[in-house]
């Protein structure tokens, strides 16, 4: 009896993360990988999580002149992909996390039937925006509530430099958004701009959420994620260069080693 309640126990704390979790920075973003454009969840500086894709609601793909291009959407084990055979210059998604009420200091999932039982409920909504390439098109908002705009070409920043970016919230600068980077809180200038601090890795996942409260219904949590990616492969005349080189070093190593 006691082995069958500690087994009880163990699958209880297994799942309880599916029905209490701190929600307010999870944030959704892309990450491409050999073709594939993976939607993730979580905490960025964490790593991602599995999620129910039944969230996912919407995705929309741009080339440079943000002319909207077609994309298969694809099931992976945790989670989603976008693969498409046209190249990709900018990604938006929409991702419905759903309810969640407050209950002792911690956030519940609820049904939208249910938030009438519970007095502190929000309603979080995700968004992300991803580029891989960089233009005066693609510089100006992709119209999303809530929205990371980067005021620089964020495909150039170094290591050690800061890249600028700025928060919209319906096309308005907001104040109280909160900026986050790496886990880690930015204090935005007195012209409502945020300074990221770019590490070794190359820019990161940059995150921001905003609250839109309500006396008579769920308040709003926005959250949005931005991030920017080179998927370009090498010029051709590059790789031929390059085997140029390997030709003639293999050449030099047979005949005058």
């Amino acid at each position: 009896m006691l082995i069958k309640r500690w087994k009880e126990l163990l699958l209880a704390v297994a799942i309880l993360p599916f029905f209490i979790q701190p929600v307010s920075a999870h944030i959704i973003w892309f990450d491409y990988d050999n073709g594939e454009y993976n939607l993730l969840f979580g905490h960025p500086e964490d790593g991602p999580e599995p999620y129910q894709t039944s969230k996912f609601k919407q995705a929309t793909a741009y080339d440079s002149n943000r002319q909207i291009l077609p994309f298969d959407i694809n099931q992976k084990k945790s989670g989603l992909s976008l693969t498409s055979n046209s190249e990709i210059a900018g990604l938006t998604a929409f991702f419905d996390n759903g309810y969640y009420a407050n209950v002792g200091g911690e956030s519940r999932s609820i049904s939208e039937q249910e938030i009438g039982q519970y007095q502190d409920v929000s309603h979080y909504l995700k968004y992300t925006k991803a580029l891989y390439d960089w233009s005066d098109t693609l510089a100006q908002p992709f119209n999303l509530p809530l929205e990371i705009i980067s005021l620089e070409n964020p495909l150039v920043v170094k290591p050690g430099e800061n890249l600028k970016v700025q928060v919209l919230y319906q096309g308005k600068q907001i104040p109280d958004v909160t900026v986050e980077y790496l886990g880690k809180k930015l204090s935005g200038n007195q012209d409502g701009t945020y300074l990221v601090p770019i590490g070794d890795e190359g820019l990161q996942q940059i995150e921001a959420s905003y609250t839109v409260a309500s006396a008579n219904s769920p308040s709003i949590s926005y959250e949005t994620g931005f991030t920017a990616q080179k998927t370009s492969v090498p010029d051709p005349s590059a790789l031929l260069g390059l085997s140029i080189v390997g030709l003639l070093g293999l050449y030099k190593k047979r005949f005058f080693a």
